[in-house]
């Protein structure tokens, strides 16, 4: 069973073979898209090889299915590094995708949260079972909470949730623009954690968001964009296309987002919680951050990225989790220490083996993932799992009084329910902790998501009473009880 969507979660396994993850609440985003094009670029000379072979296919291989408009990737190999990018940015300024196009990141912003939490513990500013409110004034303690610390944060053991439980964007195309701290607030003083902080794991975006935050109060940054600046981009040697805040020129070159349904979205803005996902890059500026993650870094960056990798605790099946980064046991003792990233129109994976010397960046502008070409570009014995075409979907106008019959809250777990509501001709879909989206019909009871490859099917008993419902997504059919 997968949620609906999100920032962007190294919790969607999906890409990971079976035997090596449980089922869980998971995160899944899809997308369409059409190759239009095929351009394969180097970088520097003294940094980067490149050639159109294997790489190269492969993106195109995957954008011909449709799902992605297109992919820039890269991959670090002991020979040198390899770039490619396939398909189209769409762009304002109608330039072919290219090193100068953005993307947006999503949760490997995660990963770099994690980094500056490891860089903040090395310099002496705190201890990782330390206590996190001190660093959160103006904020409440949630109940049972008072000695949540950056490391339940960091590892997603705190308890507290993913997303504003009943929060309705006034854009649901922009979910986490409006969150603020009186949002978060409001979170924290009124939804009861999880479960007891450290027990056991579940990703949530408002915990790394608020672990961003304290990371910057205690260093007496000026905001979360500045810390990464001055803590990683510059000692990395990162220029002006690894950031949050875009100049004119810079939106000029924002490559546009794609949802499931093949339209352009909006992109994301994530001011209050940025460190969970907020970051804007190039491929060329990934470059270093993969580089980084293999351990060419500055000596003391360098030790504050290792010490973020290092499993910390148990994550999900045979995985573990640092610092945020989500390490993948290989049969050969060595790891892949990797973080994923989705956001409304935007999909990315970073990874690296660093007893191979292998890594890669993948990052595309449409909602199917990359993960499995991720991990295929740093492990080839990893197979590659190519989705479905797009399913091409006919939307009918319904009355509202058959939308009326449908409104209600359907549960399948005593955590995990999908409500559905009605505004004004429009029905609507909220899972626990996710953002409201919106539905379209293809029949009475025969409802799809744009923003996601999902389909609700409503069931109905003799009476013509609804009962229940069915998620279709990634494969999997779900069904869901009608609450009284």
């Amino acid at each position: 069973m997968s949620r609906l969507t999100s920032i962007g979660a190294a919790a969607d396994v999906t890409r990971v073979p079976a035997a090596s993850r449980r089922r869980r609440t998971t995160r899944c985003v899809v997308a369409a898209a059409t190759l239009l094009a095929l351009h394969v670029a180097s970088l520097d000379a003294q940094r980067t090889t490149t050639s159109d072979s294997a790489l190269a296919r492969l993106l195109a291989a995957r954008v011909a299915i449709g799902r992605n408009p297109g992919i820039a990737a890269l991959r670090i190999t002991p020979a040198g590094v390899e770039t490619a990018y396939v398909g189209r940015a769409a762009s304002p300024d109608g330039a072919p995708m290219g090193p100068r196009t953005l993307f947006e990141i999503g949760s490997i912003t995660k990963a770099i949260t994690g980094t500056l939490l490891a860089d903040a513990i090395r310099r002496g500013e705190l201890l990782p079972d330390q206590p996190v409110w001190r660093w959160l004034p103006g904020l409440p303690i949630p109940a049972g909470g008072d000695s949540i610390s950056f490391l339940d944060l960091a590892t997603h053991r705190s308890g507290i949730v993913s997303f504003p439980p009943g929060y309705r964007p006034p854009d649901s195309g922009d979910p986490y623009a409006m969150i603020d701290s009186a949002v978060v607030a409001n979170v924290l003083a009124s939804a009861p954690l999880r479960f007891p902080r450290g027990t056991q794991a579940e990703y949530s975006n408002i915990g790394a968001g608020l672990l961003g935050r304290a990371l910057v109060t205690r260093a007496r940054a000026r905001d979360y964009e500045s810390l990464v600046r001055t803590r990683l981009a510059q000692p990395l040697g990162m220029g002006a296309d690894f950031t949050i805040t875009l100049t004119p020129e810079q939106q000029r070159r924002f490559a546009t987002g794609h949802l499931a349904s093949g339209d352009t979205t909006a992109h994301w803005r994530i001011p209050y919680l940025a460190g969970a996902g907020a970051i804007i890059a190039s491929l060329p500026e990934m470059q270093r951050l993969a580089e980084a993650c293999l351990g060419k870094a500055p000596a003391q960056l360098a030790a504050s990225i290792a010490a973020a990798q290092r499993p910390r605790r148990d994550f999900q099946g045979a995985m573990r989790i640092g610092l945020h980064w989500i390490v993948f046991p290989r049969p050969d003792s060595s790891a892949i220490v990797w973080h994923n990233g989705g956001t409304g129109g935007f999909r990315s994976w970073l990874g690296c083996n660093r007893r191979t010397g292998r890594a890669a960046v993948v990052l595309t502008n449409g909602d199917t993932g990359v993960d499995d070409i991720g991990l295929h570009l740093v492990d080839s014995t990893l197979a590659l799992r190519p989705p479905s075409a797009r399913v091409v979907r006919t939307e009918v106008a319904i009355d509202t009084l058959v939308m009326d019959s449908l409104v209600g809250r359907y549960r399948i777990s005593p955590q995990f329910a999908i409500t559905i509501t009605r505004q004004g001709p429009r029905l609507l879909a909220q899972a626990t902790d996710q953002p409201q989206f919106e539905l379209f019909a293809e029949s009475r009871d025969r409802w799809f998501l744009k923003v996601v490859e999902a389909a609700i099917e409503f069931e109905r008993d003799s009476t013509g009473r609804v009962t229940g419902l069915v998620l279709e997504q990634g494969g999997g059919r779900p069904r869901f009880v009608r609450e009284p």
